[in-house]
């Protein structure tokens, strides 16, 4: 996930809170969900174990496509591990090529600043 430098304002969160999150969207082929999440699932908690994410939610929208919230302690954070995995490859090839087998078609990443975080 290559991305454009953002600066975000001033957070208005607390400190210990994730300060960034990035926001992925797929459309999934038909009969592939459970592949899918079985895929999302274990390279997200790979990527945590890794890279020290703040973790993630998958959600299914009501019109079919999957989003995933994935937090991050900061922007760079976040930067270190999309340089990290474009210089050495991906965490497990076959994994990845698993999980982007049950792809439909996927959207850019939205970047996000937290302001607020009332997650619980």
């Amino acid at each position: 996930m290559a991305s454009a430098s953002v600066h975000p304002p001033a957070s208005l969160s607390d400190a210990a809170a994730p300060q960034f999150a990035v926001l992925y969207q797929w459309s999934v082929k038909p009969g592939e969900v459970r592949n899918f999440v079985a895929a999302w699932t274990e390279l997200t908690e790979r990527i945590r174990v890794r890279f020290g994410s703040g973790g993630s939610r998958l959600h299914r929208s009501m019109q079919g496509t999957w989003i995933a919230y994935a937090q991050w302690p900061s922007q760079a954070a976040s930067e270190a591990m999309s340089e990290l995995l474009s210089q050495e490859g991906p965490l497990d090839p076959a994994l990845r090529d698993r999980f982007l087998a049950t792809i439909d078609d996927t959207w850019a990443p939205v970047l996000l600043s937290v302001h607020k975080d009332l997650l619980s």
